[in-house]
């Protein structure tokens, strides 16, 4: 059972710096999603409401409007379907074009952020293992 609290630890110093690890990226996004509001309200004269609204919204002030706003990004580069809040089929075509400068960090935060539900879902399980067995 010692086993599992060492493995338990580990995991934990895992998550930890992989949550401090994607501060840097949620910074970095939050200027990565005005520039591509500009281009896109370039192309296409209009943002989305949603989008128009929670623009300036960042991480640590309204988390939830926050991910709104990049789910407007996010879910046509991953799924390669349009965002909820707009109307433009092109949506999928337009992010997908965009520069992987622009687009990559959006990327690898979200496959960090999965990384970090993983490692909790996993000590949760050894601490229950541990406890109950």
């Amino acid at each position: 059972m010692k086993e599992l609290t060492y493995i338990t630890i580990a995991l934990s110093l895992a998550f930890i710096i992989l949550s401090i690890s994607m501060i840097p990226f949620k910074v970095i996004n939050d200027r990565k999603v005005k520039k591509i509001c500009e281009l896109y309200e370039k192309k296409f004269n209009y943002l989305p409401l949603d989008v128009r609204i929670f623009k300036n919204s960042t991480w640590y002030t309204l988390p939830y409007h926050n991910g709104l706003k990049k789910q407007f990004i996010i879910r046509p580069l991953l799924k390669g379907k349009k965002s909820h809040f707009s109307k433009n089929e092109s949506d999928v075509e337009f992010m997908k074009g965009l520069p992987s400068k622009l687009t990559r960090s959006f990327i690898i935060k979200v496959y960090m952020g999965r990384a970090a539900g993983v490692l909790v879902i996993l000590m949760l399980a050894l601490m229950w293992i541990d406890k109950n067995i």
